[in-house]
């Protein structure tokens, strides 16, 4: 005989409202501390690849400034330099200079959940770098045949393309010299080239007689038909301006408003009066730059400041001031003292010597880099003071180089 209970047992009852609000209140305390745990993991993660790029960046830019600076001064074949070139005139386009105190206007978005809002305005200061030197083409190519006259050479290019070749660059035609026969530097002229072969005609009396400077008809024409298919042929773009500077350029497309300060290495042939170059602005097009002449690279992102300064003393003291004719005048102060004390070898005394505008070739300059970079956002966690706003975070290294065609003379 079976008898049923009238009420079921309290074991078949389930879970109270009771315990099902407490249940949810632990719950909730475990849900919201699981997803800070995550938040804190995701913005660590972030802000360590934003550290990390701002890192990358910085040294990606020195990588290349110091690549750039190990050549400057490069000058091949070596000559007097055309009178143009004035480094007597501090206001002048001098052959190495230092520009203290420059400064450009950011747009930057302050809000970074808000990325279409209006740029905030931020004024950034910086040190320009100009220096002159010869430019080796990145052309490798070879004589396709003997040449039949001394008005044109046919050339193949392995690398690279004939379109790289302007009016007025140098063609040094490589083969060993002997009886008969000799290295030949030629001026290309004509053009505009394209493709991997062709024949460059050649320019007359544009080339330099190394001893006195004046122009040499044997130097524009070849002066031996006797080089053979397949001699290596480099090219050289003689007397080009190379500038270091930050510019705020526009590379968001979703707002055009909004810049980045960005690393530029600008390029451009020395002016025909000497006078100080006026770069085309950070909004230049490429018709622009073209037009004005000027080669543009963006080298690296997030650039917040870039100081440079030199020392004729490998370090001891520097000569960066607040303007270049001071930063110059304690820069001669020091080759002085370089000179007085070693009279025995050929130190430059001065930087404006008229008799010497190369006068870099002959002093042993250090230079000093500092860039800094920064992060691509703005957060709360890289504000260091006790104010809670959203700031960025900057790194900042610094580079030694000595250019191994400065002091070549010596």
């Amino acid at each position: 005989m079976r008898l049923d209970h009238p009420f079921p047992s309290r074991r078949s009852q389930g879970f109270s409202l009771v315990e099902l609000l407490v249940a949810l209140v632990f719950i909730s305390f475990l849900m919201a501390g699981m997803l800070r745990i995550y938040g804190s993991a995701i913005q660590g993660f972030a802000t360590a690849n934003e550290t990390i790029k701002a890192q990358r960046d910085n040294r990606w830019a020195m990588d290349t400034l110091q690549d750039d600076l190990q050549s400057a001064g490069y000058f091949y074949p070596v000559r007097p330099v055309i009178s143009t070139v004035d480094n007597v005139d501090s206001s002048a386009q001098n052959p190495v200079m230092i520009l203290p105190g420059q400064t450009m206007t950011n747009k930057f978005i302050a809000d970074p959940n808000n990325p279409s809002a209006t740029p905030t305005n931020e004024t950034i200061t910086y040190d320009e770098l100009d220096y002159l030197t010869d430019q080796v083409l990145p052309i490798t190519a070879t004589l396709s045949a003997t040449p039949t006259d001394t008005t044109h050479i046919s050339v193949t290019a392995s690398y690279g393309d004939l379109s790289l070749i302007h009016s007025g660059d140098f063609a040094m035609i490589l083969d060993a010299p002997y009886p008969g026969n000799e290295m030949d530097i030629v001026v290309v002229g004509g053009g505009p080239y394209s493709g991997t072969s062709g024949t460059l005609s050649l320019s007359v009396a544009q080339m330099q007689d190394p001893n006195t400077g004046a122009p040499l008809g044997a130097y524009g024409s070849l002066r031996s038909l006797y080089h053979q298919p397949g001699t290596t042929v480099v090219f050289i773009r003689p007397y080009q301006v190379v500038r270091y500077a930050l510019l705020p350029m526009a590379l968001d497309p979703a707002n055009p408003q909004a810049t980045v300060p960005c690393m530029v290495r600008d390029q451009a042939n020395y002016p025909s009066d000497g006078s100080r170059i006026a770069w085309p602005a950070a909004t230049a097009d490429a018709s622009t730059l073209a037009t004005a002449g000027v080669t543009r690279t963006v080298v690296a992102e997030n650039v917040v400041g870039m100081r440079f300064d030199m020392s004729a003393n490998l370090g001891q003291s520097w000569t960066r001031a607040a303007d270049w004719p001071t930063t110059q005048a304690n820069l001669n102060a020091q080759l002085a003292t370089l000179a007085a004390a070693n009279p025995g070898v050929a130190y430059v005394s001065s930087t404006q010597d008229p008799n010497n505008r190369l006068w870099y070739r002959y002093a042993p300059i250090l230079f000093r880099v500092d860039l800094t970079t920064r992060t691509v956002v703005r957060r709360a966690e890289y504000n260091t003071t006790t104010t809670p706003t959203l700031a960025y975070r900057t790194r900042t290294q610094t580079l030694f180089v000595q250019p191994r065609n400065f002091g070549y003379g010596l």
